[in-house]
């Protein structure tokens, strides 16, 4: 089977996963128009200038057109970016195409707000939702032949979608470990230094930095020693070794769901808080071991586990084996493979 991932990279996840493929014997590919801060690893990286260049763009769109069976797009984008012209004719090609959506691509933010009491979407100004959205739904649900999301709040905006789990390269966050000789900075954690909290906001409105930022300060005037990192602006391999040396990690207070971001914080064997919705938690796979937290009881329970490091190693345990078995990108990309064949 000949795969072809791209043309937007969220958290690495085309790279990651057409890596996964060739490995379980598949001719797969990924191709990116823009890294960004995080420098997610593609095998193919895009100069957005090539659009200026008729006849290199012109080759490019021919070669990829014809060379692959399965187009696996992300984020809403295809070949040709969130304008998606190229899904029909590579329909009409008898191609097979997926659609991966991943949040702001395919939520809808009106809905969202009137329906529920609290919400991301009520403080994100200017709003980040996809321009394409519209078209992007539209045409998935019309020519796809399968429909993923990365979380189970995504599956009420795409019928008949299937929730697909954020892979994640555990060969990479393994060698990183091995490499830094540890899992956190040196010290009786709350004694000698602060508690270490990470926190990765690739938005601080969405992720709800703010309250985070209010709840730790409120924990510091009570006397607990913590202290906030804030991981922002940073190469992904520069993010990660951060993240490791910190005590627990803080995902998102917001949204209702887990992001790629907690992945990797149990990927790095970090307890993990993260707010899940109350209707969602039921679409996870039994024992998952988020500690969940939202703006309310956030204080709350980031006082409890700062003030109980003995439950730390055995919470890092269960969150890297629950990674190991839904995340690791081998069994997402073998799952990917399975709906590729059935076409949905």
């Amino acid at each position: 089977m000949r795969i072809l991932h791209g043309t937007a990279n969220p958290g690495g996840m085309a790279g990651v996963l057409a890596k996964a493929q060739r490995q379980l014997g598949q001719v797969a590919w990924s191709v990116s128009y823009a890294r960004g801060n995080f420098a997610y690893e593609c095998d193919q990286v895009m100069d957005s200038s090539i659009y200026r260049k008729p006849i290199a763009w012109t080759r490019f769109l021919l070669e990829k057109m014809t060379r692959f069976d399965v187009y696996h797009f992300y984020f809403g984008e295809s070949l040709l970016g969130p304008s998606l012209w190229d899904v029909p004719l590579l329909k009409h090609m008898g191609k097979k195409v997926f659609f991966y959506f991943c949040g702001c691509d395919i939520r809808d933010s009106k809905h969202v707000i009137e329906t529920y009491a609290r919400s991301a979407c009520q403080h994100c100004w200017p709003l980040l939702c996809s321009r394409n959205r519209p078209r992007a739904r539209e045409l998935a649900l019309r020519h796809a032949d399968g429909i993923f999301v990365s979380t189970p709040d995504l599956m009420e905006f795409v019928p008949g979608a299937r929730l697909m789990p954020q892979p994640i390269d555990l060969e990479r966050f393994d060698t990183l470990l091995n490499g830094i000789g540890g899992t956190a900075a040196p010290g009786r954690p709350g004694v000698d230094r602060p508690v270490r909290i990470a926190h990765a906001p690739s938005n601080r409105t969405i992720k709800g930095t703010a309250h985070i930022e209010a709840a730790v300060e409120r924990l510091r005037r009570r006397g607990i020693n913590l202290e906030l990192v804030l991981i922002e602006n940073q190469t992904y391999a520069n993010a990660m070794a951060t993240t490791a040396t910190c005590d627990l990690g803080v995902d998102q207070v917001l949204v209702g769901a887990y992001g790629q971001c907690a992945v990797e914080m149990m990927a790095l064997g970090k307890p993990t808080l993260c707010h899940i919705r109350d209707d969602l938690a039921g679409q996870y796979p039994a024992g998952c071991p988020i500690i969940r937290a939202g703006v309310k009881d956030l204080e709350a329970v980031l006082a409890d586990w700062v003030r109980h490091p003995e439950r730390w190693p055995e919470a890092g345990r269960r969150g890297r084996a629950y990674v190991q078995k839904y995340h690791d990108k081998m069994a997402v990309a073998a799952r990917c493979l399975q709906a590729y064949r059935k076409g949905t």
